[in-house]
Formats: structure tokens, sequence, C-alpha cells
């Protein structure tokens, strides 16, 4: 078997359908669709249950979890069960295009461990606009987690694919809403080669109410990401040019969870953003500067006035994700 589709399903009885969909008419046929309905609180199972009964495809596997277990341990879950020779992951309220395995793989070879595409964002009011980050071409595994660390590329699973055995080992740590990068560093790090391509195959739905957008990340989950990705790649003992992008990281890290807590105007906000502010320490800063100033001098701001930075972010959110 080429592929296994990995499809997590939590809330989103609305848009799971379409998704399962664009999995199934894709114009590669040799795949595995695993779905994992987290114990999901709305009537996504029994949408999912009669859907497969009408399509009758035997590629479908569904399983549910007898309690939600969080997005981390179901991809696991969907790991544990997957028997193909690449592996690729699907958001159960995003989409993928009819072409998008058959042109993701078209551009492998022996030496490739993961494709990475360009996607579209679909706002709330309906708006679509391809995003592609950073420079297409054939990069080190090595060149590949630098460019993600810094942010030059993008720290989602869902626009990637995975060869197998490269991935072998690798499992999502529980870290609240950093699963993603934190499972692509280490794999990107053992990886050979990284190809990344302009094509736009994917479709990212921006929900207000998801976890990315809704939610507050609490500050231990930051620096239990900063930990994770110490343990796991040693960057942190490595080269000028791996302490910088790691502090690109550990600036953005902190900034994301300021600019959630900024957005959604949460009542501990002012001792949440002094703990941001504490954590942006001057070295750290002065780090991000010299190889991503436009962040370093992101969290200089912060640092100085978290209101001024609010409004700059603001005008940044509703230009590029339509939220306000």
């Amino acid at each position: 078997m080429r592929t296994t589709i990995i499809m997590p399903v939590y809330n989103t009885a609305h848009a799971v359908i379409r998704a399962i969909d664009s999995v199934l008419h894709q114009t590669d046929p040799d795949f595995e669709l695993i779905i994992i309905n987290d114990a999901s609180p709305d009537h996504a199972d029994h949408i999912i249950t009669e859907h497969l009964k009408k399509v009758n495809d035997s590629r479908v596997r569904y399983f549910l979890n007898e309690q939600n277990i969080g997005l981390s341990e179901t991809r696991n879950r969907g790991l544990s069960q997957a028997r193909g020779q690449w592996l690729a992951f699907l958001d159960s309220d995003d989409a993928f295009t009819p072409t998008f395995l058959e042109r993701m793989h078209h551009w492998t070879n022996d030496e490739i461990d993961v494709v990475v595409c360009a996607h579209d964002v679909v706002t709330r009011d309906g708006n679509q606009r391809t995003r592609l980050r950073g420079k297409t071409g054939i990069f080190t595994g090595h060149e590949a987690m630098l460019k993600l660390l810094r942010d030059e590329t993008t720290p989602y699973v869902w626009d990637k694919i995975f060869r197998a055995s490269t991935a072998t080992g690798h499992t999502f740590p529980t870290i609240n809403r950093i699963e993603d990068a934190a499972y692509i560093i280490p794999i990107y790090q053992k990886a050979r080669k990284v190809r990344f391509i302009e094509e736009s195959l994917c479709l990212y739905s921006v929900n207000p109410h998801s976890v990315t957008w809704g939610s507050v990340p609490p500050i231990q989950e930051m620096y239990r990401y900063m930990n994770y990705l110490k343990e796991n790649t040693q960057i942190h003992q490595g080269s000028k040019q791996e302490q910088g992008a790691l502090a690109v990281t550990w600036c953005l890290a902190f900034l994301n969870g300021a600019q959630s807590a900024l957005r959604l105007g949460v009542s501990n906000a002012p001792n949440y953003l002094k703990q941001c502010q504490q954590a942006l320490a001057w070295h750290i800063v002065v780090r991000a500067l010299r190889t991503r100033p436009v962040f370093g001098a992101a969290a200089f701001l912060f640092k100085l006035s978290p209101k001024v930075y609010q409004t700059f972010y603001t005008r940044y959110v509703q230009r590029a994700y339509g939220i306000d």
C-alpha cells in the first residue's frame, strides 16, 4: 500500500464528510484512510457511520475512541494502525484537492523523505487565497529543520507526506497546540532530503472556534515544547546558526501564546502576558534579531509594550485570516 492518511475527528460534524470525500476522490487510488473519532460530543459518529455505509469503500477504516484522549494520542492511534509506505494527515475540517496524492508522489524519488506543498487559506467569508511559505526546491533534512525553526516554512503535518520508514519511532507528543511542529522537527533532522513544491494541494479552513484560534495555551506548555526540542534535537548545544534558529522558535512560541491571550481577552491576560514577557529573555531576543529580524523585533516590541504589539498583530490577523 502506498499511502496511509490519518484523520482525527472532534467537533467537526459540519465538515467531516467533505474531508472524507476529498480523500475518496483522489486520482491516486492506492491509499488507506484511517478515521479516528476522538469521542466527539457532536453527531459526527452518526454522520460518519451512515456515510461510510453508503460509500462502502474497503480502503477506509473507522475507529471510535471510548473517551476523549486528545489530538496527539488520537493521531498516534492512527500511526499504530498504519500500513502504508508513506504517511499523510488531514484535519477533519480541511480538505485535499483531488490530485493531492498524485502530485505529492510525483515529486518523490529514492532520496526524498518528505514532500511539502503550498495550500489555500479559506476564510470564514469564503474568500480563498494560496499561501506558499519559503523557497521551493530540495533541501537536506537539517536545512529543512532550520527553515521550520526560523518559520520559513509551515509547521503543519497536513500539507506534507512522510516516508513511513523515516518517521518510524516518531509519535506526536502531548503538547498543547504545538504537536505538529514537535512531530515534524525530529523527522526533518533524520530525513535525507525534503522537497518543497509550489503547487497548492490542500484547503485550510480558518475556524475561530478551533483549538488553534479559540484557546490560550498554558505557559508551561511552551516551556515543555522548548524542552522537548532540546531533548530530541540537541540543537541548543549546536552551532550559532542552530541556536539562532532555536531562539526564533522560542520567541514565536511565547508570542503566539501572548497573541491568543490578547485576541481572546481572557481574564488572566495581564499575568499571562507578564509571564510571556519574562520568558522572552533579552539574550534570546537578540539571537532572534540576528537570525530573523522581523520576529526579533516583534519580541522586542512585545516586551516594551503589549498594547502596541497587539495593534500590529490584530491588523495582520484581519488581513491574513479574516479574524477580528
